[in-house]
Protein backbone atom coordinates (compact mmCIF):
# COMPACT_ATOMS: atom_id res chain seq x y z
CA UNK A 1 0.00 0.00 0.00
CA UNK A 2 1.20 3.51 -0.79
CA UNK A 3 2.80 4.95 2.41
CA UNK A 4 0.90 8.23 2.12
CA UNK A 5 -2.43 6.45 1.83
CA UNK A 6 -1.44 4.20 4.75
CA UNK A 7 -0.72 7.29 6.89
CA UNK A 8 -4.04 8.89 5.96
CA UNK A 9 -5.95 5.70 6.75
CA UNK A 10 -4.16 5.41 10.09
CA UNK A 11 -4.90 9.00 10.99
CA UNK A 12 -8.52 8.71 9.91
CA UNK A 13 -8.80 5.83 12.36
CA UNK A 14 -6.99 7.76 15.09
CA UNK A 15 -9.31 10.74 14.87
CA UNK A 16 -12.48 8.67 15.21
CA UNK A 17 -11.83 7.45 18.73
CA UNK A 18 -14.38 6.94 21.49
CA UNK A 19 -14.69 9.88 23.86
CA UNK A 20 -13.53 7.85 26.85
CA UNK A 21 -10.05 7.50 25.34
CA UNK A 22 -9.64 11.22 24.80
CA UNK A 23 -7.85 13.78 26.96
CA UNK A 24 -8.52 17.28 25.63
CA UNK A 25 -6.46 20.23 26.82
CA UNK A 26 -9.52 22.42 26.32
CA UNK A 27 -11.34 20.42 29.00
CA UNK A 28 -9.23 22.22 31.59
CA UNK A 29 -11.25 25.35 30.98
CA UNK A 30 -14.64 23.60 31.03
CA UNK A 31 -16.94 23.99 34.02
CA UNK A 32 -16.97 20.23 34.62
CA UNK A 33 -13.87 18.63 33.12
CA UNK A 34 -14.10 14.91 32.40
CA UNK A 35 -12.16 12.60 34.69
CA UNK A 36 -9.48 11.20 32.38
CA UNK A 37 -6.64 9.17 33.79
CA UNK A 38 -3.56 8.85 31.63
CA UNK A 39 -1.28 5.85 31.91
CA UNK A 40 2.42 6.41 32.53
CA UNK A 41 3.07 5.51 28.89
CA UNK A 42 0.51 8.11 27.75
CA UNK A 43 2.02 10.80 29.96
CA UNK A 44 5.48 9.99 28.61
CA UNK A 45 4.23 9.99 25.01
CA UNK A 46 2.51 13.34 25.54
CA UNK A 47 5.62 14.99 27.01
CA UNK A 48 7.93 13.54 24.38
CA UNK A 49 5.62 14.38 21.46
CA UNK A 50 5.20 17.96 22.67
CA UNK A 51 8.99 18.37 22.81
CA UNK A 52 9.46 16.81 19.37
CA UNK A 53 6.69 18.99 17.93
CA UNK A 54 8.46 22.15 19.07
CA UNK A 55 11.47 21.08 17.06
CA UNK A 56 9.30 19.90 14.14
CA UNK A 57 7.58 23.29 14.01
CA UNK A 58 11.00 25.00 14.09
CA UNK A 59 12.21 22.72 11.25
CA UNK A 60 14.84 21.17 13.53
CA UNK A 61 14.30 17.60 12.44
CA UNK A 62 17.37 15.63 13.55
CA UNK A 63 15.87 14.33 16.82
CA UNK A 64 12.54 13.34 15.31
CA UNK A 65 14.31 11.67 12.36
CA UNK A 66 16.56 9.74 14.75
CA UNK A 67 13.48 8.56 16.68
CA UNK A 68 11.70 7.22 13.56
CA UNK A 69 11.70 3.48 13.05
CA UNK A 70 13.20 2.26 9.76
CA UNK A 71 9.68 1.74 8.38
CA UNK A 72 8.70 5.35 9.08
CA UNK A 73 11.97 6.63 7.63
CA UNK A 74 11.28 4.59 4.49
CA UNK A 75 7.95 6.40 4.05
CA UNK A 76 9.82 9.71 3.79
CA UNK A 77 12.82 8.45 1.84
CA UNK A 78 15.54 10.35 3.63
CA UNK A 79 16.06 13.28 5.99
CA UNK A 80 16.26 15.70 3.04
CA UNK A 81 12.84 14.54 1.81
CA UNK A 82 11.34 14.87 5.28
CA UNK A 83 12.89 18.33 5.66
CA UNK A 84 11.43 19.42 2.32
CA UNK A 85 8.00 18.14 3.43
CA UNK A 86 8.21 20.19 6.64
CA UNK A 87 9.47 23.33 4.90
CA UNK A 88 6.59 23.11 2.44
CA UNK A 89 4.20 22.86 5.38
CA UNK A 90 5.64 26.00 6.96
CA UNK A 91 5.35 27.91 3.68
CA UNK A 92 1.77 26.78 3.00
CA UNK A 93 0.28 26.88 6.50
CA UNK A 94 2.49 29.03 8.73
CA UNK A 95 2.86 28.64 12.48
CA UNK A 96 0.42 26.94 14.82
CA UNK A 97 -2.30 29.42 15.72
CA UNK A 98 -4.72 27.58 18.01
CA UNK A 99 -4.43 24.37 19.96
CA UNK A 100 -7.83 22.73 19.57
CA UNK A 101 -7.12 19.61 21.61
CA UNK A 102 -4.76 16.82 22.53
CA UNK A 103 -5.41 13.18 23.13
CA UNK A 104 -3.39 10.18 24.14
CA UNK A 105 -4.36 6.54 24.05
CA UNK A 106 -2.95 3.06 23.63
CA UNK A 107 -3.68 0.50 20.94
CA UNK A 108 -1.83 -2.75 21.32
CA UNK A 109 1.84 -2.02 21.99
CA UNK A 110 1.71 1.52 20.58
CA UNK A 111 1.03 4.67 22.59
CA UNK A 112 -0.47 7.50 20.53
CA UNK A 113 -0.43 11.26 20.91
CA UNK A 114 -2.65 13.32 18.60
CA UNK A 115 -2.56 17.12 18.57
CA UNK A 116 -5.36 19.00 16.84
CA UNK A 117 -4.55 22.57 15.87
CA UNK A 118 -5.14 25.36 13.38
CA UNK A 119 -2.42 27.29 11.57
CA UNK A 120 -1.97 30.95 10.60
CA UNK A 121 -2.55 30.65 6.86
CA UNK A 122 -5.61 28.36 7.10
CA UNK A 123 -7.28 29.06 10.47
CA UNK A 124 -10.53 27.39 9.40
CA UNK A 125 -8.85 23.99 8.96
CA UNK A 126 -8.09 21.81 12.00
CA UNK A 127 -5.09 19.56 11.37
CA UNK A 128 -4.23 16.44 13.37
CA UNK A 129 -0.57 15.62 13.96
CA UNK A 130 -0.15 12.07 15.26
CA UNK A 131 2.76 10.23 16.84
CA UNK A 132 2.71 6.53 17.66
CA UNK A 133 5.46 5.38 20.03
CA UNK A 134 6.45 1.72 20.23
CA UNK A 135 7.54 0.00 23.45
CA UNK A 136 11.13 1.10 22.86
CA UNK A 137 10.08 4.76 22.59
CA UNK A 138 10.68 4.92 18.84
CA UNK A 139 8.21 6.69 16.56
CA UNK A 140 6.53 3.81 14.77
CA UNK A 141 3.73 5.95 13.29
CA UNK A 142 3.75 9.59 12.23
CA UNK A 143 1.47 11.66 10.07
CA UNK A 144 -0.57 14.80 9.57
CA UNK A 145 -4.08 14.95 8.18
CA UNK A 146 -7.00 17.32 8.00
CA UNK A 147 -9.33 16.66 10.90
CA UNK A 148 -12.05 19.25 10.35
CA UNK A 149 -12.94 22.09 8.00
CA UNK A 150 -14.59 24.81 10.09
CA UNK A 151 -15.35 26.99 7.07
CA UNK A 152 -18.48 24.96 6.38
CA UNK A 153 -19.71 24.92 9.98
CA UNK A 154 -23.11 26.40 10.50
CA UNK A 155 -23.21 29.24 12.99
CA UNK A 156 -26.25 30.64 14.73
CA UNK A 157 -26.39 34.41 14.46
CA UNK A 158 -28.40 36.56 16.82
CA UNK A 159 -30.68 39.17 15.36
CA UNK A 160 -29.84 42.82 16.11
Amino acid sequence: MNPTIRRLLLLGTLICLPAESVSFAAAATAATPPAVVQTVAEKNAEARARALLKEFYAVKLDKIWAAFTPDVKAQWGDLAGFTQYRQTGVEQFGAEKELVGEKTYMRGNVTYYVRSATFEKSPEIVWAVAFGFDQLGRISEFGITMEHDRSTDQVAFSAP
